[in-house]
């Protein structure tokens, strides 16, 4: 990684501290930049500012009240009804993230509303995401508001980093187990009449957790009913490898570490804003668990005496964002306008591999770099026409993005692109109105056009798909409607149409392992965009009960049909991204939170879910045929949509506040892999504790998954099985031979010997157990 980034920064954050402290008292200066303004305090002012960022259902998490904990951004969306998390490896590795089982490429990721998405990647990649100086994390699940770019068939994600504020800072440092390892420091300071937050962080960790590989363990300790080991009666080569190697089942796992550092330097006035953001990861690709048919001999990942099998694959992503944002009142009417910028590089290593070239594309190194620049403005002008009160808003942005791609291998003769070229437009407009005369009714429609130009088919070769192409505009837009009533009492109800265009990895590959669709002639076969609806309805309550109770709950009801999915197909060779057919996917959400006084608070969050395949035209792993001649009589499901996803966490407050207890469970259900094959469910408990030691000073201790049940998941389904079967015929002896020639020559009858087992099958991507964990912090 670049060793001169954390230094410089660390350099600015000093002599920002010491140039402008002779400031550092002097009038705070209110800001408008907020797009949203709310008054109240603790609960009663994070319930308001929810009902005001969206007219639809969207849920907030505040990284504040987990601090010390060593959790992610990923972790705290863990928290949040309808949402998926998806994890790969360790916890600094590939991470996505899934909302009411839309596939994560359908979920657009926002900073400071600025989308992250790219069109070099299926989906956002979460891990990536410092959550050091993020102020919230809002999730927009339905209805995507105006000014959230684009129309997002599976809700949004929007990270709001701090507000710079008064003088002020706060310097921290933990361990934890494996490795861990995590440090910030940020600093405020009013300058230039507004005030300056410089923000600095890192996290690395090795990773290298112990686990069990089943296949293996259960291979070398089996031991059929007539007492033969299964090396010494199968002449097969597990047999071979269970006699020639020593192929131990418990593993400690190898390249799973990462390094990230971050740097934030973000400046804020009355009326303008300035923000520089640097992100520089390094990680280790770890390899994968083989499914029980491959045999041990599949088996030998994680052992340090088969580095052929072990190679150190190392990514390293470098990430830069720019934005520059003015915003000011004019009477009623509000007018903004922000520009942006990002670039981001990855780079790929295939460390064990020595140049030249081997001739398999991408197998020793590939790089991707992503440059885009954005404009985008938005004005809101409040008015009263007769009964109806109004707050009209129009957001409209234009987006400049280039993909530059080299892998080793690449010759010029593949289908491999290297360079990208994609503009998006679009133009939103959202018109809040409240019906006085129906007890403040609000009633909330948003229209949405939107075009791209770039790229929109798969192969150069083809004389039918050119790597140029365009999209007209395409309209789309949703209606949200929302009623307060009595004593807390709250129903409310959204519907909407979206689009999603495919992006240039779902079009062209990676030249790889996933390679553009294709016909029997060879000629490329255009990705359609991915349209669908969403509709949800619900009802909800917030108050007091008693003197010291109080809380609230939402209960909603949602449907999400998308038209074309467009999803990774798999076959022996390759993969491709194709237009797998329509889908649809139902299912209730509950979200709640209960505290007793200052002792005790209780948050819930509770989705149940199932995603299907409807109609005739569904194509995904059916081998060309419909679902229901394929599977007759079963359900051909949406992958990675678990069937109940649940989280819970009470904390328990002593001395006055001083002392916080805390006790968080997550449930994740049963999640398809395939019709016939599913991960079997998983439940984890966190433990934890935050003692306020002194003035500024508070001391976190804990423990993630105290009953280390992460490395312990498995697979399961009728297609997941592999039954190993033993057949042997025994003679009992008792004649003159006392040996099988007594069966032979009729002095004693066959016995015959049947057994079987079946082996049990570790997920792909095991997770990191049980991880105890300490920060200390002093905020001033």
């Amino acid at each position: 990684m670049n060793k001169k980034t954390l230094p410089v920064a660390m350099a600015l954050l000093w002599l920002s501290a010491s140039a402008l402290a002779q400031n550092a008292w002097g009038e705070e200066q209110e800001s408008v930049l907020p797009e949203t303004v709310v008054t109240g305090s603790g609960e009663e002012g994070r319930i308001a500012l929810r009902e005001v960022l969206s007219p639809g259902i969207v849920s907030v998490a505040y990284p504040d009240d987990v601090k010390g904990e060593h959790k992610t951004i990923p972790d705290l969306l863990d928290q949040i009804p309808g949402v998926y998390v998806r994890r790969l490896g360790g916890s600094a590795h590939y991470t996505t993230a899934s909302i009411r089982g839309a596939a994560p490429s359908q979920v657009n990721i926002y900073i400071d509303g600025v989308p992250l998405n790219t069109a070099s990647e299926t989906a956002a990649d979460l891990s990536t995401l410092p959550i050091a100086n993020v102020e919230r994390i809002e999730v927009y699940r339905g209805t995507t508001p105006a000014r959230f770019s684009g129309a997002p068939i599976g809700g949004a994600i929007n990270i709001v980093t701090r507000k710079p504020t008064s003088f002020s800072g706060s310097i921290s440092g933990g361990r934890r187990s494996f490795g861990g390892e995590q440090y910030g420091a940020s600093l405020n300071v009013p300058v230039l009449g507004g005030h300056l937050l410089v923000g600095l962080d890192k996290d690395r960790s090795t990773g290298d957790f112990k686990y069990t590989d089943y296949t293996v363990d259960r291979l070398r300790n089996l031991v059929w009913k007539d007492g033969t080991p299964y090396g010494t009666a199968s002449p097969s080569v597990d047999a071979a490898v269970i006699q020639g190697w020593n192929v131990p089942p418990r593993r400690t796992r190898m390249n799973n570490g990462s390094d990230k550092e971050n740097v934030l330097l973000k400046w804020e006035s009355r009326n303008f804003l300035l923000k520089y953001a640097r992100t520089e990861m390094e990680r280790y690709l770890p390899a994968g668990i083989n499914a029980p048919l491959s045999g041990i001999r599949g088996h030998v990942q994680d052992l340090p005496w088969f580095p052929e099998s072990n190679h150190r694959k190392r990514q390293r992503i470098e990430q830069q964002e720019v934005l520059a944002g003015w915003r000011d009142s004019f009477g009623q009417l509000d007018l903004g306008l922000n520009l942006s910028w990002l670039d981001k590089d990855q780079q790929y290593r295939n460390l064990d591999i020595a140049p030249p070239a081997t001739g398999w594309m991408g197998r020793d190194w590939t790089e991707y770099r992503t440059t885009r620049k954005g404009i985008a403005g938005d004005a809101a002008w409040r008015f009263d026409s007769g009964p109806l009160a109004h707050r009209f808003e129009v957001y409209a942005e234009r987006y400049w993005e280039v993909l530059d791609s080299d892998m080793s291998g690449n010759n010029g003769k593949s289908d491999f692109i290297e360079e990208f070229k994609r503009i998006r437009t679009s133009l939103q407009i959202q018109d809040t109105m409240t019906i006085a005369a129906l007890g403040d009714l609000q009633v909330t429609p948003i229209f949405r056009v939107e075009k791209l130009a770039g790229p929109v088919i798969g192969s150069r070769w083809s004389p039918l798909a050119g790597p140029g192409g365009k999209y007209d505009w395409h309209r789309t837009g949703s209606l949200s409607v929302k009623k307060d009533f009595a004593s807390g009492w709250q129903a409310f109800g959204n519907y909407g149409s979206y689009i999603r265009y495919p992006n240039f990895y779902e079009i062209y590959g990676n030249g790889l392992g996933t390679v553009p669709n294709v016909d029997s002639t060879g000629r490329a076969i255009q990705l359609v965009p991915e349209t669908g609806r969403n509709g949800d309805l619900g009802f909800g309550w917030n108050g007091r009960f008693g003197e010291d109770w109080r809380g609230g709950f939402r209960l909603t009801w949602f449907q999400r049909d998308a038209k074309d999915a467009i999803t990774l197909y798999s076959v022996p060779i390759a993969a491709k991204y194709i237009n797998s057919g329509n889908t649809r996917t139902r299912g209730l959400e509950l979200e709640g939170k209960l505290a007793w006084g200052r002792r005790a608070d209780l948050q819930l969050a509770v989705t149940r879910q199932e995603g299907k395949y409807v109609g005739n035209d569904s194509y995904y792993y059916f081998g060309g045929n419909t679902p229901e001649r394929r599977w007759p009589g079963q359900k051909v499901r949406t992958l990675n949509t678990p069937l109940l996803v649940a989280n819970a966490r009470l904390n328990l407050h002593f001395l006055g506040g001083d002392l916080t207890t805390f006790i968080e469970g997550t449930y994740i259900g049963r999640n398809y892999m395939d019709v016939t094959v599913w991960e079997n469910p998983l439940t984890t408990f966190n433990l934890g504790a935050h003692y306020r030691v002194a003035k500024g000073w508070k001391l976190s201790l804990g423990a993630d998954d105290v009953f280390d049940k992460g490395p312990k998941q498995t697979v399961g389904g009728p297609g997941a099985a592999r039954r190993l079967s033993y057949d042997k015929m025994t003679c009992p002896g008792g004649g003159p031979f006392n040996n099988e020639l007594d069966c032979t020559f009729g002095f004693a009858e066959w016995t015959a010997v049947h057994d079987s087992v079946v082996v049990k099958r570790n997920v792909a991507w095991p997770q990191q157990g049980r991880t105890l964990w300490a920060t200390l912090n002093y905020s001033f």
